[in-house]
């Protein structure tokens, strides 16, 4: 069960407040909160150890203005891109604050709303094939934008003043898009905020594995991901030649087929530059699913 919702400081709830006031008026039939997830990539080295450890280890998810990283677009420097659509969308009220303060970005499990674009993978399969499934008491601190912030989206709000039936990132080309952007105000504490920990099959029976179950924390297994060499072209024609000469690199070590923990192990080595290796992850998430 979760723990009590945490008090929020005067920026957090400063920046809900801009928000709402941004957001419109409250939808007569707003849906009942369905739950936030926050993907990562399990096995990507972070401070000499796989990101989940770290997580399981700090027992926090921390924003990219504590961390110094981001599975997206990552400028948390003064003036920065992110930097400044956070000034702008909470109205300056995290200018000044701790970076501790700073919102955690999720994304809507949009399934349970009638929109099964990624079920069973997660909201924002794009950021990772890991993933923390938050309960859903989190969205009450939670702010949304529709599309993901980087659109620069207006479809911006509270949970009772989104309309969840008449979605714009359903709209966009990319599939890796379908997915409603959350802000998540008040921090993120496994231990208070997750309901289970998702996984790619490929790391069952793995020290990740077994990082989750001594935390305590639920852990669940999806359909699991991987990419074949009979997509290579269709990966050519996705994210381009040079990420699908990746792909073909590292599938020659894999014949199989390429899962997360390939990509992983890729990531460890420093054998790709970071920019080629986050789209093979997009070929990967986008082609190699095993299920729908």
């Amino acid at each position: 069960m979760p723990s009590p919702t945490p008090l929020l400081t005067a920026a957090q709830q400063q920046a809900l407040q801009a928000v709402q006031r941004r957001g419109g008026p409250v939808r007569e039939h707003a849906l009942a909160p369905a739950s936030i997830h926050v993907h990562f990539h399990a096995d990507w080295i972070v401070q000499g150890q796989p990101l989940l450890a770290l997580l399981c280890q700090q027992g926090r998810y921390l924003s990219q203005f504590e961390s110094g990283r981001s599975n997206g677009s990552y400028s948390p420097q003064p003036q920065g891109e992110r930097w400044q659509w956070e000034d702008q969308q909470f109205a300056g009220a995290y200018n000044h604050a701790d970076p501790a303060e700073r919102p955690v970005y999720g994304a809507v499990d949009l399934a349970p709303l009638g929109h099964p674009s990624h079920q069973g993978y997660g909201a924002a399969p794009r950021f990772g094939s890991a993933y923390l499934q938050l309960h859903r008491a989190a969205t009450a601190r939670s702010s949304f934008c529709d599309p993901d912030s980087y659109w620069q989206p207006r479809h911006v709000g509270l949970w009772q003043q989104m309309d969840w039936q008449q979605l714009q990132c359903l709209q966009l080309a990319d599939p890796l898009d379908h997915y409603v952007e959350a802000q998540l105000h008040g921090g993120l504490v496994l231990a208070r905020d997750v309901a289970a920990i998702w996984l790619d099959p490929c790391y069952r029976n793995t020290p990740l594995a077994q990082a989750v179950q001594t935390s305590g924390l639920p852990l669940r297994f999806h359909a699991g991901y991987r990419l074949l060499a009979d997509q290579l072209a269709q990966a050519s024609l996705y994210r381009g030649a040079e990420v699908a000469e990746v792909l073909a690199d590292m599938l020659q070590h894999a014949p199989g087929g390429l899962t997360p923990a390939d990509l992983g192990q890729a990531q460890a080595c420093h054998r790709y530059p970071a920019a080629l290796l986050k789209k093979a992850w997009h070929c990967i998430a986008h082609l190699g699913r095993q299920s729908g």
